[in-house]
């Protein structure tokens, strides 16, 4: 009986660190629909205001944003396997159009938080390992919420 415990036990304490391990992974499925920019800044700089009334919607491979007379569109693949997981986009319309990008992406409720590094030569970027943008690193962060 006591073996038994003890077995059930490790299963119990194995499972459920299985389980929490499967909460924290970025579940692309939950990025699909449109946003909102709160917070914006490239390289250290806070974002001009007026961009980040941009509409941005995120399709499964897409994701768009548009405003004023601006419009990219971004094809997207993400890797929900690391920690925090990682984005690479890459320009298909727009300004930014075959641009390529490395970044990071998390979702906490209705919020995403994007960090990334455009791989412009020259530019001397890398994908960012934090969500945080300095005149260092180079990154462009974006806070977005769930519109309403």
């Amino acid at each position: 009986m006591k073996r038994f415990v003890a077995v059930l036990g490790v299963c119990l304490v194995v499972g459920l660190g299985g389980a929490e391990e499967k909460k924290d992974k970025l579940d692309a499925a939950a990025l699909v629909g449109k946003w909102k920019i709160t917070e914006g800044t490239k390289g250290g700089e806070k974002s001009d205001p007026k961009a980040l009334a941009a509409a941005v919607t995120i399709t499964k491979d897409t994701i768009t944003i548009a405003g004023g007379d601006d419009k990219h569109v971004m094809k997207y693949k993400i890797d929900a396997s690391k920690s925090p997981a990682r984005i690479d986009m890459v320009g298909e319309e727009g300004p930014a159009k075959d641009i390529k990008a490395e970044g990071i992406i998390s979702l906490d409720g209705d919020t995403i938080k994007l960090a990334y590094a455009p791989m412009i030569p020259g530019f001397d970027a890398k994908r960012p390992e934090k969500f945080e943008s300095t005149k260092e690193n180079k990154a462009f962060l974006f806070t977005m919420k769930k519109a309403k």
